[in-house]
């Protein structure tokens, strides 16, 4: 495949995301949503209501009037439901909202990264919600930084096995260090060995851990590493 081409699905893939196009997606109200809901529910002002809970003027207001980088701490909504109980007793179905707010949505890799064959990446975009501890604290990261897999195939074993759900640092794309990486190869995305094939710059070596799979090498402009994996869930 052209890197032409690896660019356009590439481009595609993230406008999806950014697009919000999540038919299947995992529900999580956004902070936008949940300053709206209180703001329907008490007939104040976003202003109104910080100032009632004890807050800056511009925690609520700047979330809901423009595109953040940052979300609300727990603090934050400790305070707000601590001040308006009634939000949250409407909607006694729902976990309550420290416990969903240690999660944060990351999104998924439509299809699936083959350790044999590997997937096309066709498919709406889903989320999944890791602990905001794992995302945060130890990984230093964004949920924008990480995106989840899923691994299907023998050829990685024992380090990744069929089925395996896999969190790709996408920070981490540097093969200098040698190991497993998430990757485009030219024709699908896989879950591989890679590194830098010795006085060849721009050439890659991929292969697996079981050696029955063969290695193969390609050059850097028809690949795209997507990241390191850093964790995985796996079922028992």
């Amino acid at each position: 495949m052209h890197s032409s081409t690896i660019a356009n699905a590439q481009e595609h893939f993230c406008n999806k995301i950014a697009n919000g196009n999540l038919a299947n997606a995992a529900r999580v109200e956004t902070d936008k949503e949940l300053i709206e809901g209180l703001i329907a529910h008490t007939g104040k002002t976003a202003t109104e209501i910080a100032r009632k809970a004890g807050l800056a003027v511009t925690t609520l207001t700047r979330p809901l009037n423009q595109p953040v980088k940052h979300q609300l701490s727990k603090a934050t909504i400790e305070k707000l439901r601590e001040t308006f109980p009634g939000y949250w007793a409407q909607e006694p179905d729902l976990p309550d909202a420290p416990a969903g707010r240690d999660y944060l949505p990351v999104a998924i890799l439509p299809s699936f990264a083959g350790m044999g064959g590997g997937g096309t990446g066709e498919g709406d975009i889903e989320h999944a919600l890791v602990p905001r501890r794992l995302v945060e604290d130890e990984l230093r990261a964004k949920p924008s930084d990480l995106i989840v897999i899923e691994a299907r195939g023998t050829s990685m074993a024992p380090d990744f096995l069929h089925g395996d759900q896999i969190l790709i640092d996408q920070r981490d794309r540097n093969t200098a260090q040698p190991g497993a990486f998430a990757l485009w190869d030219g024709d699908a995305y896989v879950v591989k060995m890679v590194e830098r094939v010795p006085l060849h710059p721009g050439r890659y070596r991929v292969f697996s851990n079981d050696e029955r799979f063969s290695a193969y090498e390609v050059d850097e402009e028809n690949i795209r590493i997507m990241g390191r994996p850093v964790w995985f869930g796996r079922r028992l």
